[in-house]
């Protein structure tokens, strides 16, 4: 329902409107109040509150409440005026301990048009339209109130210890504090409120809501990006609207990004100490069909000069990024020739026609279609026993190159710490140099060979697998060992019985750039089966999908070592994973984001034994 208080300015019955104007005349309550759907003005807007009102008392502005959002015309003629703001709500789902990433959807009514934490962050009020002042405290934890309730809220504290921005020019972070402020289109990190425990797979259940007030950013917002290839600069969401990143990125203005990096960390952690926290980047691009492609981060500790060392098999969450919420701060990766220099536009611009209405979390648009028509192979590289893994898609399109392909390849974080696999791409005659990709989009052919390298700084294990095939031409996908021609399958033919298969081999410390390569077969005349690989020991594990808790419960009595967890659809994509789980005597894992249907768990035991189980979710 929207509700109109006061509105002066044109409004048509397509509430689409020329201008719109909010203004508040002495104690009157004058404002627009807006749920659960977009608010679209062709033009500017002008919010005015009267001259003794102040941020938190002032009735007199747009509210945003229960994912509302604001889209203004590509073809905005002059900028958003006005003392009064607009009023947007966003969720930390973190506690004192775990950084976001965030970008102000406002910046503030005076000459210099930033963003204010201390004057344009809120505690949300004691009903939908006040707010209370946050405060700011040198304590390394904030505090807060989990959750959104109108009724007797707890103040917002804000701890400065974490409050920072980050200059591309000089790749360095910078402190920001609470008297910082942060020019539209940029971003800063931000810890959140209270300490919480949970389990597993049930962490941090605080969730505390800020409210952001001030005048709507609108209109092209230029950001700066680094002169140096695969440098970053921090950025985010410039909007109260969502943002469609395949539009931001395909825009010729932004040519200059080769990738978009969120990050992401392990919230189980509960430390401020840099050396005892996990965390890491995924990596976004558009695709080759522009539906977006995500790598989740391999979760690395950091030693006291910020290289990466050790994991223990952690990793961050995997969920589509295409539409970037309200309030979503990312990295820009700066695009290069492979050799070192910056290439494309200096700076990327956020424009009005990247903007969408999308609701955040919406199945349907966060995660990917179950008609989803893309090929391509996912691998999880796993290395020694399940201590990290990385992510990595291979994609077969009519329209890539064997090259760089901007926007279909993605280069790769190389933050594996002490070892690391990536695709490899030599010098492709094009002025581009070598490069290292997490996402690479080939033009399929039955006899080609894909090369992908493994760094070691130690001698250790290897493992490959396909942990998802869509749609794929192939038969059957192998690694090739070049030294001695052996060829190592990587892939099954059936997930029901529970026969997928992962190639193994153990390698010395050292660059491996040259040697292994992904190779493909078809399909033999006469298809000789694969043989049922379960075991007797699946009858020592007992299944349960709770629905009424919206999780799956796996019991293990006799406490066998579990190395891996696998959740397929019927179609055979992968929507759920877990690595290097141990022995326990019982396990948890979520299924509240499942669509309703029939899914098939994949457990792998040490030695490799399987077990196979065919769940069904119903979480209406």
């Amino acid at each position: 329902m929207t509700k109109f208080l006061s509105l002066l300015g044109l409004l048509t019955a397509t509430s689409v409107f020329a201008q719109l104007t909010v203004k508040q005349d002495g104690s009157s309550e004058s404002y627009i109040y807006v749920t659960d759907q977009v608010l679209y003005v062709a033009d500017d807007i002008s919010v005015t509150k009267d001259a003794g009102a102040t941020n938190e008392n002032a009735k007199a502005g747009i509210y945003l409440r229960d994912d509302a959002q604001l889209i203004q015309g590509a073809s905005q003629s002059t900028s958003n005026q006005g003392t009064g703001f607009i009023s947007v709500y966003q969720d930390s789902n973190s506690d004192s301990y775990d950084y976001n990433f965030w970008s102000a959807p406002v910046a503030s009514a005076d000459a210099s048009n930033n963003f204010s934490l201390v004057s344009q962050v809120f505690n949300p009020g004691d009903s939908n339209i006040t707010a209370a002042s946050s405060t700011y405290t040198g304590s390394w934890n904030g505090s807060g109130e989990s959750g959104i309730s109108y009724t007797n809220r707890a103040s917002l504290s804000i701890s400065t210890a974490w409050l920072y921005k980050f200059n591309e020019a000089t790749n360095s972070w910078a402190y920001l504090g609470n008297s910082g402020t942060v020019a539209p289109g940029y971003g800063f990190t931000m810890k959140g409120t209270n300490v919480t425990t949970g389990g597993t797979y049930n962490v941090d259940t605080n969730n505390q809501y800020y409210e952001f007030r001030g005048r709507a950013n609108s209109g092209d917002i230029v950001v700066n990006l680094s002169s140096t290839e695969g440098n970053v600069t921090l950025a985010g969401n410039p909007y109260p609207s969502a943002l469609d990143l395949t539009a931001f990125f395909n825009d010729a203005d932004n040519d200059g990004v080769s990738a978009i990096m969120y990050w992401d960390e392990d919230r189980t952690v509960n430390s401020h100490y840099y050396v005892d926290n996990k965390g890491g980047y995924g990596t976004w691009i558009p695709g080759p069909d522009g539906l977006g492609q995500y790598t989740v981060p391999t979760f690395m500790n950091y030693d006291n000069n910020g290289n990466a060392t050790t994991s223990n098999g952690s990793y961050g969450e995997d969920v589509a990024r295409r539409y970037a919420p309200i309030g979503q701060g990312l990295m820009l990766k700066r695009n290069g020739n492979g050799s070192g220099t910056a290439t494309g536009n200096s700076t990327a611009t956020f424009k009005n026609e990247h903007r969408v209405y999308v609701k955040e979390g919406a199945s349907s648009v966060f995660r990917n279609p179950e008609n989803d028509n893309r090929s391509l192979t996912r691998f999880h590289v796993i290395f020694d026993d399940y201590s990290h893994y990385r992510d990595m898609i291979l994609n077969y399109h009519e329209r890539a190159t064997l090259g760089f392909d901007r926007g279909s390849d993605a280069p790769h974080p190389m933050d594996g710490g002490q070892k690391e696999a990536y695709f490899n791409i030599q010098d492709d005659g094009n002025e581009q140099g070598q490069k290292n990709l997490v996402i690479q989009s080939v033009p399929f052919d039955m006899n080609m060979s894909i090369p992908i390298a493994f760094k070691l700084n130690q001698q250790g294990r290897v493992r490959i697998k396909a942990a998802e095939e869509l749609n794929v031409p192939y038969y059957r996908v192998l690694l090739l060992d070049t030294q001695d021609n052996m060829r190592y399958p990587i892939n099954g033919q059936s997930i029901s019985i529970g026969d997928m298969v992962t190639a193994q081999l153990t390698l010395p410390a050292g660059t491996y750039e040259n040697r292994f390569f992904i190779v493909f077969e078809d399909a033999p005349e006469e298809d000789p089966g694969h043989p049922d690989t379960r075991s007797a020991i699946a009858d020592a594990f007992d299944f349960v999908q709770d629905n009424r808790a919206k999780q799956l419960e796996v019991a293990n009595p006799e406490m066998h070592k579990v190395d891996e967890v696998n959740i397929y659809d019927m179609s055979g994509k992968l929507v759920y994973y877990a690595y290097g789980l141990g022995s326990a005597s019982r396990y948890s894992f979520p299924t509240y984001n499942f669509a309703d249907g029939v899914y098939m768990v994949r457990l792998v035991t040490e030695n490799d034994g399987v077990v196979s189980y065919k769940m069904s979710v119903m979480n209406r």
